[in-house]
């Protein structure tokens, strides 16, 4: 008897395919997690994800600032009324660049022309589909504090 070149590739791709099922129908080993280290209780005070932005009379009616904070987060905060101030993520939900800030009572985004509102971050224009995150940010005396 002799095995021809058809036979011997069926077999061997036969025998992959069962090595790979077996492989597949294998349960996944268990894994242990470590218990947190500490509660939000025990977190040191510099932990709290307070960040001092600056003065609040920096930003003027119907106008915005924005704060790097580090590498990762830049916050745009704008204050669309007298007494009122809003934070966002001011990074743009469309590619990722930064916005440019508050013109002509819209954010703008410089690189694609995607437009925010500046009192809720909700898109006015694309081509943002998803509104800017929102950030807390608090007035104490006369400075502004963001809540990370």
């Amino acid at each position: 008897m002799t095995i021809n070149r058809r036979v011997l590739l069926t077999g061997a791709i036969t025998a992959g395919g069962a090595v790979t099922l077996a492989g597949c129908a294998a349960e996944p080993a268990s894994v242990e997690t470590t218990p947190p280290s500490a509660t939000v209780e025990d977190a040191p005070t510099e932990m709290t994800g307070e960040q001092l932005l600056g003065p609040a009379a920096e930003i003027m009616v119907g106008s915005g600032k924005k704060y790097e904070i580090d590498n990762a987060l830049t916050i745009l905060v704008t204050r669309p009324a007298e007494d009122t101030f809003r934070a966002f993520n001011a990074t743009c939900t469309h590619a990722g660049c930064i916005v440019t800030g508050v013109r002509e009572n819209q954010i703008a985004c410089g690189c694609h022309g995607a437009r925010f509102d500046p009192d809720s971050g909700a898109v006015q224009s694309g081509p943002a589909k998803s509104p800017l995150g929102k950030i807390m940010v608090e007035v104490r005396g006369s400075d502004l504090y963001a809540i990370i």
